[in-house]
């Protein structure tokens, strides 16, 4: 073996050893993607559906021009619907979303503890599922932060079951579930960060250890091709 396969073969060991490391994670990694649903990572099986009424059975006294009067920024949109019971007008405006209600043009948004109380009431009553958070779960309001696993805009609710660290988030302005976590979404979130060499949690694939990692892939790839075509050149390919 010359010199240079002898260096090359070296070069070819190291970038392998430590690249080998990052192969662990990424097959890892992706063996537990494989192994759910990515419905039940995002928790959809336990999201809850609200029944919420019927707009016929309701009557609308205050109209959409009225209706974002109430909120602040420019208008952008306007969309009627029934919550709990009541016929409400979704503002979408250039600062925020909020909920007006269209019989007395009372500002609904943000949901105050009585109003999501009833909402949380209504979930529980209408899904009957043990394993989607009720009566019983913790409820917190959330204003100036919020936990990474929720991404979402504030203000939120977020109602937390104890007993399995399950936790759907809603937005306070519209009642919306934004978010459903559980403990398999947070190893998936962990698993992918090393997934993706993201440690941030912001989910860029262009970092700069991605990219120096390829390049060691590509250099142990290279070497290897290297010294595969120096053992059929010898005769060695197979010993």
């Amino acid at each position: 073996m010359s010199l240079l396969t002898r260096r090359i073969s070296r070069v070819h060991k190291i970038v392998g050893l430590v690249v080998g490391i990052q192969l662990f994670f990424w097959t890892v990694s992706g063996l537990f993607f494989t192994l759910y649903p990515i419905d039940v990572i995002r928790g959809d099986p336990w999201r809850p559906k609200i029944e919420h009424g019927s707009l016929e059975k309701m009557t609308v006294a205050v109209d959409a021009k009225a209706a974002a009067a109430k909120v602040e920024g420019n208008w952008l949109g306007a969309e009627l619907k029934p919550f709990l019971d009541r016929p409400v007008w979704l503002i979408s405006t250039s600062e925020t979303r909020a909920m007006v209600d269209a019989e007395t043009g009372e500002l609904w948004s943000p949901l105050d503890p009585v109003s999501f109380r009833a909402l949380q009431r209504r979930f529980a009553d209408s899904e009957g599922k043990t394993q989607i958070p009720g009566r019983n779960a913790t409820a917190t309001y959330l204003t100036k932060s919020a936990p990474r696993e929720y991404g979402g805009a504030l203000p939120a609710w977020v109602i937390e079951d104890k007993t399995t660290q399950q936790k759907i988030y809603f937005d306070a302005n519209t009642g919306a579930v934004k978010a459903v976590r559980t403990t398999n979404w947070r190893i998936f979130d962990v698993l992918w960060r090393f997934h993706i060499m993201d440690v941030t949690g912001e989910d860029r694939f262009n970092t700069w250890w991605m990219k120096l990692f390829a390049f060691l892939a590509l250099t142990m790839v290279l070497s290897g091709f290297v010294l595969i075509i120096d053992r059929v050149r010898k005769g060695r390919l197979l010993r």
